[in-house]
């Protein structure tokens, strides 16, 4: 959210000047999908640091921690079809929902040099290793739409 740079887009009817959207499934049902992390995927808490991680936890514990989470997400995800099922409104049934493994579908507008500013800190060595994997993502578009330009502002020319 920190990135977000308004404009105006022209759509349909009128103006909008939002610059973040995303799918929060109060007007809209999609099929919910999980980010769920495999049994070698889950890292220890750093030594030195307030965030990212450290090493990877031995297989036993992510098996552990992986087989809860799943356990956790079909929890939610059935209470939350239940409360849809019996008449329970969208934005209300979504709080059943594990909200921060759920994955979202959202637009993002911003200049370029706010997508710049993202991508230095977000790939930086001590960035949560999710974010850094999003971060490669925008940086293949980025680089593909806007070679010269983000070879400029990330040093990379």
């Amino acid at each position: 959210m920190k990135y977000i740079v308004g404009s105006a887009h022209y759509e349909g009817t009128g103006d909008s000047l939002e610059a973040w959207n995303e799918s929060s499934r109060r007007y809209i049902t999609e099929e919910p999908a999980f980010y769920i992390p495999g049994a070698g995927e889950w890292r220890q808490a750093p030594e030195n640091s307030k965030q990212g991680s450290g090493n990877a936890v031995s297989w036993e514990l992510g098996t552990k921690y992986t087989d809860e989470l799943m356990r956790y997400t079909e929890l939610g995800l059935e209470k939350y079809e239940a409360a849809l099922a019996e008449g329970i409104c969208a934005e209300q049934a979504r709080l059943f929902l594990p909200a921060y493994g759920l994955y979202v579908r959202w637009y993002w507008t911003a200049s370029l040099q706010s997508a710049a500013h993202f991508l230095q800190q977000r790939l930086e060595h001590d960035a949560q290793r999710e974010i850094q994997a999003y971060a490669l993502a925008v940086l293949d578009i980025v680089k593909t739409l806007f070679p010269v330009t983000a070879g400029e502002l990330l040093g990379t020319q």
